[in-house]
């Protein structure tokens, strides 16, 4: 061990690499495809031997758990990235210091910890990973404690000065922000109560697919039969559980390859890329599993049936159609059988060339 500190490097360089950095998070597909290259700007640029991040995955007033998700290291052996005992990690939270870091962290303070300092719960860390100094930085999404940017120097100690911490702080809030954006994608696309895509998001997968292969595909409209007595009887609260309940045994179910929604209320739909007959096979599948699995809410059984449209993807040997077409007449099809199978007495399937 020496005690000789390791350089910082000068804000001129400091400050524009974090701005070039910065690029890496908007990555098309979200911020996580592109945090590698991230966390190797920020790495390479301070010369610290290990740039890492956790997430807090279960947290209450006296533990927290997290999960060790991205890392930068300067060679493998500095790397924990693959060792289990940061996957899951529990902490307790049951003597002062750790609930002056447990409380630190909640309230998003940054903290810099030197080996010749630190006691206990990180003394033992820092001894097993070789860490001389740790600097630290919550980040914070909408004002809740998500997890940590941390920087470990393990050849030598560091001093950590004012504008450093600055520019690494810039760093957290940039993907705070990829976090955020995520978060609103994620809305946009999906319903909070089931978390199935919804019916924007699958017009749109649909349209991607058909851009693709303009005749392979089924559309399947579902309906829950009796809903509204399920409401009436139980309560709106039971209603929600047997949806949520609902969603979870249809996702269970469906192949690979296959898109389910929640059109809203108690409709659904489901893309299969295949053809009708063979989609009235999985979706009988479906009918009698939902039939064979009430829901139970509060110790009382809720039995459910469904009723199904089917209508396979055609062009008609129209080659000019466009795809918004295409899926304006499938879904016609598809809407008309499931009137159908609900005039006809519910709880069965329809299928509609």
């Amino acid at each position: 061990m020496t005690d000789c500190y390791k350089p910082n490097p000068p804000d001129t360089e400091l400050f524009p690499a974090v701005s070039r950095a910065a690029k890496s998070l908007m990555h098309h597909r979200g911020w996580r495809y592109g945090i590698a290259d991230f966390l190797e700007a920020l790495g390479t640029t301070t010369g610290t031997n290990r740039v890492w991040m956790f997430e807090v995955i279960d947290q209450g007033p006296d533990y927290y758990v997290t999960n060790f998700v991205f890392e930068w290291a300067d060679r493998p052996e500095s790397s924990n990235i693959n060792d289990n005992r940061y996957i899951g990690k529990r902490v307790d939270v049951d003597n002062p210091d750790l609930r002056a870091l447990y409380q630190a962290r909640l309230n998003g303070q940054v903290q810099i910890h030197q080996r010749t300092e630190v006691g206990g719960f990180l003394k033992h860390e820092f001894e097993v990973q070789g860490i001389h100094s740790m600097l630290t930085i919550p980040i914070m999404v909408e004002g809740q404690w998500w997890g940590i940017l941390g920087f470990d120097d393990c050849d030598a100690p560091r001093d950590y000065p004012g504008s450093y911490v600055a520019a690494l702080e810039i760093a957290a809030v940039l993907i705070t922000n990829g976090i955020l954006r995520e978060r609103l994608e994620w809305e946009v696309r999906h319903d909070h109560l089931t978390g199935l895509l919804n019916r924007r998001a699958l017009i749109w997968e649909i349209e991607e697919a058909l851009e693709r292969n303009p005749q392979s595909g089924t559309l399947v409209i579902i309906d829950l039969d009796w809903f509204k007595n399920v409401n009436d009887r139980y309560g709106h609260q039971a209603g929600d559980e047997v949806l949520k309940a609902f969603s979870n045994r249809m996702r269970d179910r469906v192949p690979d390859g296959g898109i389910l929604a929640r059109f809203g209320g108690e409709e659904f739909a489901l893309w299969l890329p295949t053809n009708g007959p063979k989609a009235r096979l999985i979706v009988e599948d479906l009918r009698n599993a939902i039939l064979a699995h009430p829901v139970v809410w509060r110790e009382q059984s809720i039995a459910l049936t469904a009723s199904f449209g089917i209508s396979e993807m055609r062009d008609h040997g129209n080659e000019s159609i466009d795809t918004q077409t295409l899926f304006e007449n499938v879904f016609k099809r598809a809407d008309d059988a499931l009137f159908q199978a609900k005039r006809e007495g519910r709880n069965r399937i329809i299928y509609k060339e």
